[in-house]
């Protein structure tokens, strides 16, 4: 019987992985005709040249591919992931994300779509688990009548928060080539041994084919990126992993289970998530400090910190050997003592603090970054966009290429010229 299942697994794998592989080169090629094109507008972007993105959707078609061969295989999945609503949920961060990396949606829609997406999550039975359960322990039919209407009163809005906040975490940490791809592939293969160890193996099947389609991006994604998963990779694989996280149990202490959880606020502590939720805190405490919104971009994420310290993709694998290190504590909290557990979410969480100190991280952010706070334009350029050569990395009809139909040689051609007396020249 064991034989079977482990095909299976791998027959998932090796699916998902291709379809990815494949639907990215896709829609790489035809990104251009679909709108699907990021412009280095803005002068916290690292990226110089006009890149498609959208790989969000053929990560999706793999993650479907993949789960759908393991269905087959090991039949209907544990807790909520077998629920309607926990794919609805998925699905609508996936429109969202394709409709913002076309049409570049308004921040408070987007938001809008994540509470409606957080909803259908609880929706299927995943909660957070403050009275020491876990979510797979509910169905959606239990989820009202099993909690208490105290507990009900501040479960539910956490959760919510949760959800949501995992969310913009995974899209904060999108910001270099490769780094968001393989963090989340990180944080999945962490989350999928913790199960494992725990006694869940059909959970960490599901966790290990999404990784697997992930590392089906990943070719096309580091440096230099040939394409960019977009907010509709970003917004569901925040979506997918907030809820992963909660369908298995994490420590038979709840106060532990939550510490292998981010803190509640923000607050960087160890967790499986651990490099997007060290990002996402730094920045809330030194925008706070800045006396702007949260919302506010500026280049003093940890990733834009590493970056100007060495290489961008020195930066990269540091952050995966981060990953990889709050991962793996991750799974030691979930397996020892809740003592010896403690001892480790409290050390873990010093230094990660230190570290992102020590980067600058929590340092107040310069009046003259906070002009670098507008929307990525969909279309011409903005008032503060930087004039860079059009130069889109694509195997589509040259035809598409610029507003004029010139082909990517002619277009470098022209760019590799003597800049205009009023331009500033700037490398591919």
């Amino acid at each position: 019987m064991a034989t079977p299942l482990f095909l299976g697994l791998v027959g998932s794998v090796v699916a998902g992985f291709l379809v990815t592989v494949l639907l990215t080169g896709l829609v790489c090629e035809q990104a251009p005709r679909l709108g699907l094109l990021d412009r280095p507008t803005q002068a916290r972007k690292v990226h110089r040249r006009v890149t498609p993105t959208g790989g969000g959707i053929a990560i999706a078609a793999g993650l479907a591919v993949g789960l759908g061969v393991l269905w087959g295989f090991w039949g209907p999945f544990p807790g909520a992931v077998q629920s309607l609503s926990f794919w609805g949920g998925a699905a609508i961060m996936l429109a969202t994300g394709y409709w913002d990396d076309k049409h570049a949606l308004d921040a408070k829609a987007k938001f809008a779509f994540q509470l409606g997406a957080a909803y259908l999550l609880l929706h299927s039975g995943t909660i957070l688990p403050l009275s020491g359960g876990h979510a797979d322990a509910l169905s959606p039919d239990v989820v009202a009548g099993a909690l208490p209407f105290s507990e009900a009163l501040y479960i539910i809005p956490l959760s919510m928060l949760w959800i949501v906040g995992i969310i913009n975490a995974v899209n904060l940490i999108d910001g270099l080539d490769g780094l968001a791809t393989g963090i989340i592939g990180i944080a999945f293969l962490a989350c999928a041994a913790l199960f494992g160890v725990k006694g869940e193996i059909a959970l960490t099947a599901v966790g290990i084919v999404m990784a697997g389609a992930l590392v089906g991006f990943l070719p096309h994604n580091f440096k230099p990126a040939t394409i960019f998963m977009g907010d509709s990779g970003s917004l569901l694989l925040g979506y997918l992993l907030a809820g992963y996280t909660l369908q298995g149990p994490l420590h038979t202490d709840p106060v532990l289970a939550l510490l292998i959880l981010p803190v509640l606020l923000g607050v960087p502590i160890l967790d499986l998530l651990g490099v997007p939720i060290l990002d996402t805190g730094t920045a809330i405490v030194r925008r706070f400090a800045s006396a702007r919104t949260i919302f506010a971009p500026d280049r003093r994420h940890v990733h834009h910190r590493l970056v100007d310290r060495g290489t961008e993709q020195g930066a990269v694998l540091t952050l995966y050997g981060v990953g990889a290190w709050f991962g793996s504590a991750a799974v030691l909290m979930g397996v020892l003592p809740a003592v010896w557990g403690y001892l480790l979410a409290g050390g873990t969480a010093v230094v990660a603090v230190v570290w992102a100190w020590r980067l600058g991280c929590l340092t107040p952010v310069p009046a003259a970054e906070g002009a670098d706070a507008h929307s990525q334009p969909v279309g011409g350029l903005a008032e503060n966009e930087i004039p860079v050569p059009v130069d889109i990395i694509t195997t589509g009809d040259p035809a598409s290429v610029g507003g004029d139909g010139a082909s990517p040689e002619a277009v470098q051609d022209r760019s590799a010229g003597e800049p205009e007396a009023d331009e500033t020249p700037i490398a591919p």
